[in-house]
């Protein structure tokens, strides 16, 4: 719940955007049961309300006339405390998801409830009740398995907690091994492998490691000292080196949000439905990994070992799967 007396901005924006749709689909709506939907306390309902009754649309003159702004019950509101839109402006309907965007964020849910901690599992029940009540058509069913870690997450979740640092054996790209001593930050998911996104005590500066190259993970006593907040990450991956390889691709424009994460620069436009891009890796083994987050979407270009490892990889592959 948002528990600060008055709400941010941001907060309020939000809120307004979403109030409306809610009041117009549900009609004559108590404050209390506003207040439980949207997570917030009565008095932020009713500073929302007010809000809403000095917001609309300007008309053509650039000033608010009396049918350029949202009316309110306001007898209803005071004396029975229920919300009531008598006039709406530039809201026509409730936005829904289709039946396939509520399957695709119900799958996610369902994904990430093996690492929520029991505390917030009913947060995430009630996210799923409210995507598929909010769907034009019923989601499609989809049997979904929950996210395994490759280490023990709850030494991560109670670092961040207590602000208190972690410490692992680290195993990078080349197979070379070294204990590290970081600020946890945040966990980040890209295609089938974790990331721990987390300010390195000895390095002094942002570090991202995958979480199946970490052993003998353990809480340590010290405070944390990251100058850098979790809202402060952004949400590029890795830190490009001038020793990282640079590798170019041709990809379906369709992918491309699909590999956002890796910071894709875009070199140019091959034709309405394909781009050339640039990736930047830490070693050769990265890039058939990559490559295979998007199968069929995407083509290696240079440099020519970068088109080797994918084709061997693949070669691999192929002869494991007719072994």
């Amino acid at each position: 719940m948002v528990n600060s007396s008055r709400l941010e901005a941001s907060d309020r924006v939000t809120l307004l955007m979403s109030f409306v749709p809610y009041l117009l689909e549900h009609g004559p709506v108590s404050i209390d049961e506003l207040a439980q939907h949207f997570d917030i306390t009565t008095t932020q309902v009713e500073e929302i309300v007010q809000l809403l009754a000095m917001s609309g649309i300007p008309g053509d003159n650039g000033f608010y006339q009396h049918s350029d702004l949202f009316d309110i019950n306001w007898d209803l509101f005071e004396n029975e405390a229920q919300v009531e839109l008598w006039s709406h402006v530039g809201v026509e309907a409730t936005p829904r998801f289709s039946a396939r965007e509520a399957a695709a964020l119900v799958a996610g849910l369902q994904y990430i409830s093996g690492i929520v901690p029991d505390s917030d599992k009913e947060i995430i029940s009630t996210l799923l009740k409210k995507i598929s009540a909010g769907a034009s058509a019923a989601p499609e069913n989809l049997l979904i398995s929950a996210a395994e870690m490759p280490v023990d997450v709850d030494v991560i979740t109670t670092a961040v907690a207590s602000e208190k640092s972690i410490r692992f054996r680290y195993r990078n790209g080349q197979g070379i091994e070294q204990v590290r001593t970081v600020d946890p930050l945040r966990l980040d998911l890209v295609g089938p492998t974790w990331y721990l996104r987390s300010w390195c005590h000895d390095r002094q500066a942002l570090r991202t490691f995958r979480l199946d190259r970490i052993s003998e993970l353990e809480l340590s006593e010290q405070k944390f000292s990251s100058p850098v907040s979790t809202n402060e990450l952004t949400d590029q991956l890795f830190d490009v080196s001038e020793t990282d390889l640079r590798v170019q691709f041709h990809v379906d424009t369709a992918a491309l949000p699909l590999i956002s994460a890796y910071n894709p620069q875009i070199v140019s436009q091959l034709d309405e439905e394909s781009v050339a891009v640039e990736v930047s890796f830490a070693n050769l083994e990265s890039v058939p990994i990559f490559v295979a987050q998007v199968p069929g979407l995407i083509r290696v270009i240079s440099p020519s070992e970068a088109v080797t490892a994918v084709q061997d990889w693949a070669n691999q592959a192929l002869a494991r799967y007719t072994a």
